[in-house]
């Protein structure tokens, strides 16, 4: 069904069109409008296919009705069908936007014109629709674009000719100048994967239309970065690829935190097994020292007890002081084995007065100068974060005593913007810490290892400085979180 409109200020010259149409196989629908208010009536209704309008009428003219429906509708067909009117007439009335002119003495041609128009009008706006979906698609890829932190590339390997967005020409640093982006790019290539990534790109794996590639290139500030490239390809009818797109993507930050967690879990996997192994010392040591040292000191004892009860008072060559000192002798190496595993100075008195006893102990015993400086703790503190302060600062001491041939050493506890500041510096040595990190990952040390991962259960972080000669200070940094 074709619905048209006629313009037509005589009734039958309209029974005229509408007739002719239907005898040339329209299903025809007409309304017939003879003024300006009726045809915008009309238009505003739509739904038309076409406009058939009489040139001059006595209220408006064709001109004018064109006028009207192109401000309307730019792609409705409005072809203009009137009597004898000169070809100049014709030609301005085409150049002001009539698709066609069709004489009222020359019908037959005007149910061509009709079904040509509106086939014509259908494709102008099937064109407009997908121009305007391009236009859209386009805006959209351009914010995708711009969005996306990806270096996006597009090369055309037939022409050399390439395209890539602003993150490809800022992580590579090619300047706006610079129109051969590829060939910058090549150059970029860390020089053991160009040949390998060069001929991936002109591998066959390209005719599968697409794929990935890792591989390491200089960015501007000379340092290199690990990237995953991932491209499809778009293949000529000689199977050959005519068009390549594809984005970098920047893995350095990834593999970095990847390398971290590898080397953590082999520290800790070393950790976990040198703890298993100094358990198993220490109580071999503690087992030892009870059974060598406390073990023959209480069998003295009771012997020597057991004979001066056979006695019956008579005098048999050990007296009571004797005995008393050999019960001291116990006593006393009952209670160092107790003071190395725990000091009861940490649950008694607090993480200030258990540092300073301890640093006191090791001075005497190292003859090193020992310094303890503390702030005013806000009472007593968390007791996981004053038994991991205590172990740091007991380790450090250890590992100086061991290792650094100090003269003096300093053990502060400060509190820093609702942090805890612990330090220890010695005046000794020195040594590695590069070393030191390697035979960490190696297994064969884990002071420093064990340091850290107990700071590190408390949300805290340790630092290590040193170097052979200058010394070691070992500071951790922990939450502060005193007891309610």
């Amino acid at each position: 069904m074709i619905r048209a409109l006629l313009v037509e200020d005589s009734e039958d010259d309209a029974l005229l069109v509408e007739r002719e149409l239907k005898r040339g196989g329209l299903e025809l629908q007409a309304l017939r409008v003879d003024t300006a208010p009726e045809l915008q009536d009309a238009l505003a209704r739509g739904g038309w296919d076409v406009v058939l309008s009489d040139y001059m009428m006595p209220s408006f003219s064709g001109l004018q009705a064109l006028g009207m429906v192109r401000a309307v509708d730019a792609d409705l067909p409005f072809i203009i069908v009137s009597g004898a009117v000169g070809e100049e007439v014709a030609v301005d009335a085409m150049k002001s936007g009539a698709h066609d002119y069709v004489m009222k003495s020359n019908l037959a041609r005007l149910t061509q014109a009709v079904r040509r128009e509106i086939s014509e009008a259908e494709s102008r706006r099937r064109r407009r629709q997908v121009e305007a979906q391009l236009v859209e698609s386009e805006e959209r890829l351009q914010m995708v674009v711009r969005a996306t932190r990806d270096a996006v590339w597009d090369w055309n390997p037939v022409t050399g000719k390439s395209w890539v967005n602003q993150a490809f020409r800022a992580f590579f640093g090619v300047p706006e100048a610079v129109s051969d982006t590829h060939d910058w790019w090549s150059k970029c290539l860390h020089p053991e994967d160009r040949e390998r990534v060069l001929r991936h790109f002109l591998s066959a794996d390209m005719l599968r239309g697409s794929g990935e590639i890792e591989y390491r290139v200089r960015r501007p500030n000379g340092e290199y970065a690990h990237v995953l490239d991932r491209w499809f390809a778009v293949i000529g009818r000689d199977g050959r690829p005519t068009r390549l797109i594809g984005a970098i993507m920047d893995l350095t930050e990834r593999i970095r935190m990847e390398t971290q967690l590898k080397d953590v879990n082999l520290r800790l996997k070393h950790l976990s097994a040198r703890v298993m192994s100094v358990q198993e010392e220490e109580r071999r040591s503690i087992a030892r020292e009870l059974h060598d040292d406390v073990g023959q000191v209480l069998t003295a004892l009771k012997i020597s007890l057991e004979t001066l009860e056979r006695s019956g008072g008579a005098r048999v060559g050990i007296s009571l002081g004797e005995l008393s000192d050999m019960a001291n002798r116990a006593l006393n190496r009952v209670r160092d084995l107790t003071l190395s595993l725990r000091p009861p100075q940490l649950d008694d008195l607090g993480l200030e007065a258990a540092l300073r006893w301890h640093l006191d102990q090791q001075s005497r015993v190292c003859g090193w100068e020992g310094v303890f400086e503390a702030d005013p703790l806000p009472g007593r503190l968390d007791p996981d974060l004053e038994t991991t302060c205590f172990r740091v600062v007991q380790e450090a001491l250890t590992n100086a005593a061991k290792h650094a041939k100090a003269s003096r050493v300093d053990v502060a506890l400060r509190l820093v913007e609702g942090q805890m500041h612990l330090s220890v510096h010695d005046d000794g040595e020195g040594f590695d810490l590069d070393d030191v990190r390697g035979r960490i990952l190696r297994g064969t040390s884990v002071g420093l290892a064990g340091m850290e991962e107990r700071v590190r259960l408390v949300g805290g972080r340790v630092d290590v400085f040193s170097a052979p000669g200058a010394g070691t200070r070992v500071t951790a940094m922990l939450p502060l979180a005193a007891v309610a």
